[in-house]
């Protein structure tokens, strides 16, 4: 298998959740944040962008600069921070993805390996809609069109998506993620029943 480096975008706002810091929310006791370090622990590095806190494993630090500026300026960080072990493919995973597991993870790798003209191997959910946070990045190409893009500040994902190569995984669930007081609701329900 190709070396696997992760970054994990938590440095959100959590705006739409009334300023809540969705890393520290809990599914079955655990915080998202760890959910997501577990789901990706066979990595050989990770880097977290966001602000630093306990971990349930090792992991790397950055920030975008300035912090606030948007998922593709934290995800240039991240990739910058992972650059001096230069991992082959990079994961790319939300802080808030409530459901990923270490076999979604697997998946996305597996299909990156099965495609070796594709970019990027990324889950599309039951609507067709593509999930760039919750996708694995073959890192020459993830660099190449970062650099093309800056400035990255206020791009959206789809922005990256679109100048790539890009398979699309059918998604089990694995990009279910977090980011409204009606989810954020779910997740407590979910959470209090186990």
């Amino acid at each position: 298998m190709s070396a696997l480096g992760v970054v994990v975008l938590a440095g959100g706002s959590g705006e739409r959740l009334g300023g809540v810091d969705k890393a520290t929310l809990t599914r079955a006791g655990v915080t998202l944040l760890d959910g997501v370090l577990l789901a990706t622990f066979a990595a050989e590095h990770t880097v977290v962008v966001g602000e630093r806190r306990p971990t349930v494993r090792e992991v790397g630090w950055t920030r975008e600069d300035p912090p606030g500026t948007g998922p593709l300026a934290g995800l240039l960080a991240g990739v910058e921070a992972l650059e001096p072990t230069a991992p082959t493919l990079v994961g790319v995973f939300a802080t808030d993805l409530t459901r990923l597991g270490a076999q979604d993870v697997h998946r996305l790798v597996e299909a990156l390996a099965c495609a070796p003209h594709a970019d990027a191997a990324l889950f599309v959910d039951a609507e067709g809609h593509r999930q760039p946070l919750a996708a694995v990045y073959r890192t020459p190409a993830l660099i190449r069109v970062l650099r093309e893009l800056e400035p990255l500040e206020g791009r959206p994902m789809r922005a990256l998506v679109r100048e790539l190569d890009v398979i699309e995984v059918p998604d089990l669930g694995a990009s279910q993620d977090c980011d409204t007081p009606e989810q954020q609701a779910r997740l407590d329900e979910l959470d209090d029943g186990e």
